[in-house]
C-alpha cells in the first residue's frame, strides 16, 4: 500500500466546472473567480476575499499595502515557511525572528515584546498547520506599540478562536491552494480582510495598479476603452480555469474539515498508545484546520534537550528520526519534517550569520518534527496500516 503525505479530493464536481471556462473562452480572471471569493468569504466570515495566483504573491502584496519600507522591521515567528520572511526582507525591512512554542509550533508571544523597537513597523503571525496563533495576544501588543499585524493563514483555512475566523484579526490573512492545503486550486491563494481600503487596494494591486478590471470592462458599457492605472501594480491574478477549480472544492469544505477532525480524533487516540510521537495540541476555544498532522518526534527527551539547550542531543534525535522516516518510506508510507526553520536557511545564515542555537525551539522543531500521511479521504485501511507500521 502507498500512502502519499496528502491528496487532493476531487469529484466530478470539478471536472463539470472546469469546463465551462474553456467553453465560454474567457479563461482569465472573471465570474467563478469572483464567486470563489464570494464562497470563502462567507466561510471565513470576512467582509472581502481578493484571490490571487499565490499566498506568497499575496505576502508581498500585503507588505506593499502596508507601507514596507526600507530600514523596517517585521517580527515572524522562526519556524515557518520561508516565504513570510521574504516578504519583508524584499521591501528592504528586516525579518526579525521569534522564537516558537514548541508544545504549539507557533510564536511564542512571550517572547514577542522584547524583540520590538522603534524600527518595528509588523508583526506577521503564522497560523502553522492550521492551528491559530495566539491573536489576542498579537494584537494588544500591536495597538499598544501601534504595529501592524499581517496575518499568514497559507494553513489556516478551517482555524478559528472564539468562532472567530483567522484572517480577520489584523490587516488581512493570506490563504494558500496549494495542493498540500485543505483545498487547492493547483496553485492559488487568497487574501481577505475586513478593510474596505485594503481590499480595494489588494484588487487594483493583483491588475497592474488598474482602476477597473478586464472582466468588468467586459460585461459593462465602455470596454473599448482601456482603465486608468493610479498605482505600480503586480500581475498576481487568479485564472477562471482556476476558480472553476476553486468554486468545485469550496462547495465541500463543510464535509472536509468534518472528516478532517474525525480522522484526527482517531489518531489522537491511536497516539495515546504510541509515546514516541506527541499528537498536536489544540488550546480551549481554538479550532484547528488540520491542513497537516505534524507530531513531535521523541518529546520527552525533545523537550527537555530544549529546556537544557543540549544541541547535540537534538542532532541525535534528528537522526533517529530521520532514520525512522525513511525505513516509514520503504513501506509505502510517505512523512516530511513540518516545516523549516527560515534562520536555518542558507540565504538568511548567510546574510545575518544565524546559528541554530539562535532559535532553539525553531531548530528543534526543524530538525524533530513529522508530519503524517493526513487527508479528509483518507480510508479506514489506509489508517489501519498507517498505524500497524508506526513503530519505532
Amino acid at each position: 500500500m502507498q500512502l502519499p503525505i496528502t491528496k487532493p479530493y476531487f469529484t466530478e464536481r470539478e471536472f463539470e466546472l472546469i469546463h465551462h471556462p474553456l467553453q465560454s473562452g474567457w479563461v482569465v480572471q472573471g465570474k467563478f473567480v469572483e464567486e470563489f471569493e464570494n464562497n470563502i468569504a462567507e466561510y471565513t466570515g470576512t467582509k472581502h476575499a481578493i484571490a490571487i495566483n499565490s499566498c506568497t504573491s499575496g505576502q508581498f502584496l500585503m507588505s506593499e499595502i502596508i507601507g514596507l519600507q526600507k530600514g523596517d522591521e517585521v517580527i515572524v515567528p522562526a519556524f515557518t515557511w520561508i516565504s513570510t520572511a521574504n516578504s519583508a526582507e524584499f521591501y528592504g525591512a528586516k525579518a526579525v525572528f521569534c522564537d516558537i512554542d514548541i508544545h504549539t509550533f507557533n510564536i511564542d508571544v512571550s517572547k514577542i515584546e522584547p524583540l520590538i523597537t522603534e524600527k518595528t513597523k509588523a508583526i506577521y503571525p503564522v497560523s502553522l498547520f492550521g492551528l491559530p496563533a495566539n491573536m489576542q495576544e498579537i494584537i494588544k501588543l500591536a495597538k499598544k506599540y501601534n504595529l501592524k499585524v499581517v496575518e499568514d493563514i497559507a494553513c489556516g483555512l478551517g482555524g478559528f478562536i472564539d468562532n472567530r475566523h483567522v484572517g480577520t484579526f489584523g490587516e488581512g490573512g493570506i490563504l494558500s491552494f496549494h495542493p498540500r492545503k485543505s483545498i487547492t486550486t493547483g496553485e492559488g491563494g487568497m487574501i481577505i480582510t475586513q478593510s474596505d481600503e485594503v481590499a480595494k487596494l489588494a484588487r487594483s494591486l493583483r491588475d497592474h495598479g488598474a482602476m477597473r478590471s478586464d472582466f468588468d470592462r467586459h460585461n459593462n458599457k465602455g470596454g473599448f476603452l482601456l482603465t486608468e492605472y493610479e498605482h505600480l501594480g503586480f500581475n498576481i491574478r487568479m485564472t477562471d480555469i482556476q476558480g472553476a477549480l476553486g468554486v468545485a472544492q469550496s462547495e465541500k469544505l463543510n464535509w472536509i474539515f468534518e472528516q478532517k477532525h474525525r480522522i484526527a480524533k482517531i489518531f489522537d487516540a491511536q497516539l495515546n498508545d504510541i509515546s514516541f510521537l506527541k499528537a498536536p495540541e489544540v488550546p480551549e476555544n481554538y479550532v484547528h484546520g488540520y491542513q497537516a498532522y505534524v507530531c513531535l518526534f521523541k518529546p520527552d527527551e525533545s523537550i527537555k534537550a530544549i529546556a537544557t539547550k543540549d544541541e547535540s542531543k537534538i542532532w541525535q534525535l534528528n537522526e533517529e528520526r530521520n532514520s525512522w522516516m525513511a525505513s516509514l518510506e520503504g513501506k509505502g508510507i510517505a512523512t516530511r519534517q513540518g516545516t523549516h526553520a527560515v534562520h536555518l536557511q542558507k540565504l538568511y545564515r548567510r546574510k545575518y550569520g544565524y546559528k541554530a542555537s539562535d532559535y532553539f525551539s525553531a531548530f528543534a522543531a526543524d530538525k524533530l518534527t513529522v508530519a503524517l500521511p493526513f487527508y479528509p479521504q483518507m480510508t479506514d485501511n489506509e489508517i489501519e496500516y498507517l498505524f500497524k507500521n508506526l513503530k519505532y
